[in-house]
């Protein structure tokens, strides 16, 4: 799979000039100029069944809820959780081939004091 390029010509002092910007390059230069709140109508919370960090929602200033193993309703946002863990991410195997890493029981225990952690509602069955 290659990855998409788009040529940028934009002109400066009357000349021309052209660059060559991958598609995640434009899309990370266009979150630089929207607000959180622009960011959150486009990207609204998504609630999943397990804790993911993707390099390639980095700047979204996504919340992401899921329940953990614990039954507690676990809320992050995605670019504080991912900021503070892509030192140690960076030299994982997984980090450097696929730009994903994720935990199906809970929030690795070195960000759990930067997401919101609350009880889960029990649900009754008849």
């Amino acid at each position: 799979m290659g990855i998409k390029k788009l040529i940028i010509i934009t002109k400066i002092n009357n000349n021309l000039k052209s660059k060559i910007m991958t598609t995640n390059e434009i899309m990370q230069k266009a979150l630089k100029t929207m607000s959180n709140k622009e960011k959150a109508a486009i990207w609204p919370p998504l609630v999943r069944k397990n804790f993911v960090v993707r390099e390639s929602w980095l700047g979204r200033n996504q919340q992401i809820t899921f329940i953990n193993n614990k039954n507690q309703t676990v809320t992050y946002c995605h670019d504080t959780i991912l900021n503070a863990m892509l030192p140690k991410l960076q030299l994982q195997a997984c980090w450097i081939k696929r730009k994903y890493w994720s935990q199906s029981t809970n929030l690795p225990s070195t960000v759990r004091h930067l997401a919101t952690i609350t009880e889960a509602t029990k649900s009754t069955k008849k």
